[in-house]
Parts: structure tokens; sequence; C-alpha cells
């Protein structure tokens, strides 16, 4: 991973790359940023910057050993922590990140934007709780106070150290302590679940939420997607790129015309319309369901905002915008709220399995009573 990879984020990757031209990189840093504002790619990055043989101006030059190593994340200065679960044919106590490096590998590399949910999915978690434990902090400290094997600098990434028990406190020695040019960089998305004496030892580095452009080019350019439906789901996704590429990666339909259609569906409340549309919808993906009533609150969020001001630029396409203009006449600001409900009640009822066709039938006449009723 190099800092030209991850779109925009311009001030953040000159501060580090400025650490690492001084040699002022902090022995402890926090990387703090939310899901899918890409921390642990910038800290990839930045870790590939650090072990570069041969550094440009503004990034590792991605061409030399180390950083064919760091690339395959197989440079053996280079660790990894992260949560587990417990790995097959052993105990709980006895599982580390080691266990399942090779997953760990193969996830960073068809998607380094992945979130916990995904991760969970991948270790095949089922219902359990991951966590760091004690022996994962105890080869940590013993790892890091060894000699390093290739270069002259040993880093550590941790992703998401709120899953760090009490027993973090055991790192506080290695925080305080550091051996010779070994950096610790935690990539944390809740600050308010570290454990504070880790926190305040720490150098915090913000990471921004990804713009909707920026989310944008990177659907264009990875997953080959047409400008408007990339556009379409960058405004949906609200600056985290993990959403935007697993609404993407499920080939979403154009949810602005499923919503549209819907809309007018509603209007007429027609059954026998109803029924049609039900039939088209229903045997969506259960991802694919909650995407579009996703979707649906992403527009009335920003018809709220065009309601309350003109001067507010909407993330909205072109075409969202004609139907967002001609849907102001019909609805105001408390149907707006009464249907924002009525969405978020139903992506609760697909997450509980419920019964889709009759949901989406009980809800169509409810939007459609509620679009013709003027008071």
């Amino acid at each position: 991973m190099l800092f030209k990879d991850i779109e925009g984020k311009a001030e953040a990757k000159k501060r580090l790359v400025n650490q690492v031209a001084r040699q002022r990189i902090p022995h402890a840093q926090l990387f703090l940023g939310r899901e899918g504002a890409g921390a642990l790619p910038m800290a990839l990055a930045f870790a590939s910057y650090i072990l570069c043989e041969n550094r440009q101006d503004e990034d590792a030059c991605g061409q030399c050993n180390s950083c064919l190593k760091t690339h395959k994340f197989i440079h053996p200065d280079l660790h990894f922590s992260f949560p587990v679960v417990t790995a097959q044919n052993k105990k709980r106590s006895d599982t580390t990140s080691d266990d399942f490096l090779p997953l760990w590998r193969k996830a960073l590399e068809n998607n380094p934007y992945f979130s916990l949910g995904e991760w969970l999915v991948a270790m095949d978690a089922d219902k359990s709780l991951p966590n760091i434990n004690v022996k994962e902090i105890n080869e940590i400290m013993q790892r890091l106070n060894m000699m390093s094997y290739e270069s002259e600098y040993k880093i550590l990434i941790m992703w998401l150290p709120e899953y760090l028990g009490v027993e973090g406190n055991r790192l506080l020695k290695l925080i305080e302590e550091p051996t010779d040019n070994t950096f610790l960089v935690l990539v944390a998305e809740n600050q308010d679940m570290i454990l504070q004496t880790i926190l305040s030892r720490c150098q915090l580095t913000v990471i921004p939420a990804f713009e909707s452009h920026e989310i944008a080019s990177y659907l264009i350019n990875h997953l080959s997607m047409g400008q408007d439906q990339a556009i379409q789901i960058a405004n949906m996704a609200d600056g985290n790129l993990s959403l935007a590429l697993s609404i993407g990666n499920n080939e979403a339909s154009d949810f602005s015309d499923m919503f549209i259609s819907w809309l007018r569906v509603a209007f007429k409340s027609d059954p026998v319309e109803i029924n049609a549309w039900i039939n088209g919808v229903a045997e969506l993906t259960k991802d694919d369901l909650k995407n579009f009533f996703e979707y649906g609150l992403h527009f009335l969020r920003q018809l709220m905002l065009s309601s309350l001001s003109d001067d507010i630029p909407l993330q909205l396409t072109s075409k969202e915008k004609e139907v967002a203009q001609k849907m102001t006449a019909l609805i105001d600001m408390e149907k707006m709220e009464i249907m924002a409900g009525i969405l978020n009640d139903a992506i609760d009822m697909v997450n509980r399995n419920i019964n889709t066709r009759i949901m989406l039938f009980s809800d169509t006449l409810t939007i459609g009573e509620m679009l013709r009723n003027k008071t």
C-alpha cells in the first residue's frame, strides 16, 4: 500500500511524510478514523514509507525489496495485531493473531478498507466476541524487544485497540521505554473505548472521512462503475468507503430509479401495481434490500436539507435533484420524518428476517396515504 493508492487526505499524508523526513516519528501513534475512513490503509502506507529502502519525496518507491514484502504484508519487521476469536482446535487463551495471519493477509490483499463486521465473517466468528488477549500482548512485547531482521526499524500495526482488555496496560512499558527505532501504530475507530492509560501516551493522528467525490473516484477506478451510479453510492456511504465497496460489490441496482418508482406506485396505491412492483423487489438479496432502504434514508436527508435552505449543497445526482424538487411540493418536513421512520423500521425488519412481501405492501400503502393527504 502506497500513499498514492489512497484517495485524498493530502494533509494527513504530508504530516506523516514530514515525520519520517525530520526523523521525528513518535514511538506510539494513534491513527483515529471512523469505519471506512481508511485509517488502516494509511497505517500500511506509513509503514511502507518508513521501511522503504529508496524513499521518494512523498511516497515509498514501491519497487525495492522492502516495498515488495510490505505490500504482500510479509516483511519480517512489520508486525500485526488485531482482534480474533477462538482458532480451530485451540483454547481462546492460546489463540493469537498469528493463528489468523494468512487470513488477515488475504483480507488486506482483497480489500484493505474492510470493516470489523467483514473481518468477523472472514473468521467465521458466528456470535463470538473478538478481543486481543494476554498471550498476544506478551508475544508483541517479546518480538519488539528483539533485534530487527532486515530493516533498522520495527513496526507494529495494531488494528482496533478498542478490543484490548485491561491487559492492554501491559503495553505501557513498551510505549514508555521502547527499544530504538521501534514504532507502535494503533489504528482505532472509537477513542472512547480505548484504555485511557494507553490513549494518553500516544500521539494522535486524525484520519478524516473520505469526501463523496473521492469515494466515487475510487469506485469508478477500482470497480469500473459508471459515474452516476458511483456518485449515488458515494453519497449514500457518507464518507465510509467500506460501506460503498460493500454496496458496489453486491452489484447494486440503480436505487434512485427503484425508490422513485416506489413513491409513484405508493401514490397511486393500486393493489395490482403494488404487487407487480413488489415482485420485482422482493427477490433482492437481504443486503441489497437494506441498501435500498438506506438509499431512501439518504434521499430523504438530502430532501430535508433542501427544505431548510437553498444554499446547502446537496449530495444528489442531477436526476435525483429534479425528483427532489418535485417531491418538496408533495411532502413537508413532518412527512419526511415519518417516512424516514418507516425506512428505519424496514431495515430493522429485514435484519429480523420478517416476511418482505407483507412488509413492503403495508409500507407502500402507508406511504401512499401520507403522500395523498395534504394535512
